[in-house]
């Protein structure tokens, strides 16, 4: 099959999975589990933890092995991983199935974009991404209706196991139907795969410190981590706490605030794709300060806001701009990076995402449970400040003429 349809389907279905569990996860956790504020912000943590140990070995296997099956056996990671969270509703037995589901992410992190890069050979990468972002919305989209139909009709419990057992299904596809034609193998130059790791390790710190840019790009990606986690966990808190969404129709709500939210990020992505084409990249970098800027008030807004609309109306935008970030840093930092050992070196990056997260969550959590959730939510919001610095010394390193459009090419500046 066609390396692009193979990678859409696998993109829509994966979000549409994934969103029946994060419709009804959060009530499952409250309701069904009994599990405390601090028990909440725990799980984001081991699963990070997670990440964070096994994303560069990960990347490794795809790198040397073959990325396909890098993401096949992170498909069957992740269904086995959600089969056990829905299973036994307690904390310790969740919290082993988010370790299993951090490393099952790690297989995927990396390998797949590598993988799709390689098989389009570079070509239209950016709409090639952008459609994917798309394909992915809709999934969702699909998701949170499924998800509160059969939540309704069965049980949340019901809807999580169902959801897991499906990622096998699509790991088993994957297995006749995902082409690699064009992957590289890279060589190995140490006879110990601990030598060979650390070296890795290595040659990718040394690649990112001598860049300007990829370090930005590093600093960015850090603090996305810090600001993530901590919002995750607190925005249905928020209305449930703070605006007073009644807790027996949640799944209605949260489905209505969501599948809106889909919405106007399918939208915003569309428009953002007709002006983004063979943009330059310092335009891009514009883009990119500007949508944060935004994420930032708006996450401000959404902190301390007491009414309903206030409240919808600040989650809407600052869901939509960190829709767009994914998509559109994903394009920029694989315009930076070579083929051979693509992989390794955005697993690197998943790493900083993973320790900005570790970090961020129990603070921000901390801070929720000592203050206020309006806090912890402040706190996010501020540990956006460093990504606009980041984002504006980038703007000055950026290749003035160079667009992203159709290669990638090792930076120069």
């Amino acid at each position: 099959m066609d390396a692009k349809k193979v990678y859409f389907r696998l993109t829509g279905t994966r979000a549409f999975l994934f969103q029946i569990i994060f419709t009804v996860h959060a009530i499952y956790f409250i309701t069904e589990a009994g599990l405390n504020p601090l028990q909440l912000v725990l799980l984001g943590t081991v699963m990070e933890v997670s990440v964070l140990i096994f994303e560069v070995p990960t990347g490794v296997i795809a790198d040397h092995l073959s990325r396909k099956w890098s993401v096949i056996i992170g498909t069957v990671i992740l269904g086995c991983a959600h089969i056990l969270e829905g299973s036994i509703p307690e904390f310790y037995s969740i919290a082993v199935a988010y370790a299993l589901w951090g490393l099952g992410y790690t297989f995927l992190s990396g390998a797949e974009e590598a993988w799709i890069a390689d098989e389009v050979q570079g070509k239209e990468l950016d709409k090639l991404f952008f459609r994917s972002s798309q394909v992915g919305s809709w999934g969702r989209f699909a998701g949170i209706v499924v998800g509160v139909c059969v939540s309704y009709m069965e049980s949340v419990q019901f809807a999580i196991i169902a959801a897991g057992a499906a990622f096998l299904g699509l790991a088993f596809w994957l297995m006749f139907s995902m082409p690699e034609k064009h992957f590289v193998k890279m060589e190995r130059t140490e006879s110990s795969h601990f030598g060979q790791l650390a070296a890795v390790l290595q040659n990718g710190f040394k690649t990112i410190c001598g860049n300007t840019l990829l370090m930005c790009m590093a600093g960015i990606t850090t603090m996305w981590g810090l600001a993530s986690e901590g919002f995750d966990r607190l925005w249905e808190i928020h209305f449930l706490k703070d605006i007073h969404v009644p807790e027996n129709s949640a799944i209605i709500w949260f489905g209505v605030i969501n599948a809106i939210a889909l919405l106007l990020n399918i939208g915003l992505v569309q428009w953002i794709k007709g002006k983004m084409e063979a943009t330059g990249e310092q335009r891009f970098v514009l883009f990119l300060f500007l949508i944060n800027a935004g994420l930032f008030i708006s996450t401000l807004i959404f902190a301390f806001s007491g009414e309903l609309w206030l409240a919808l109306a600040s989650y809407w935008v600052s869901y939509t701009f960190r829709g767009l970030n994914s998509p559109l840093f994903s394009i920029w930092i694989n315009q930076k990076l070579e083929s051979k050992g693509r992989a390794t070196m955005l697993s690197l990056f998943g790493q900083l995402d993973a320790f900005g997260q570790i970090a961020g969550g129990p603070l921000v959590g901390w801070i929720a449970l000592s203050l206020s959730i309006s806090a912890g939510l402040l706190t996010t919001a501020l540990f956006m400040v460093p990504v606009l610095f980041f984002l504006w010394i980038s703007k000055r390193y950026a290749s003035m003429g160079k667009v992203l459009d159709v290669t990638y090419q090792k930076s120069s500046s």
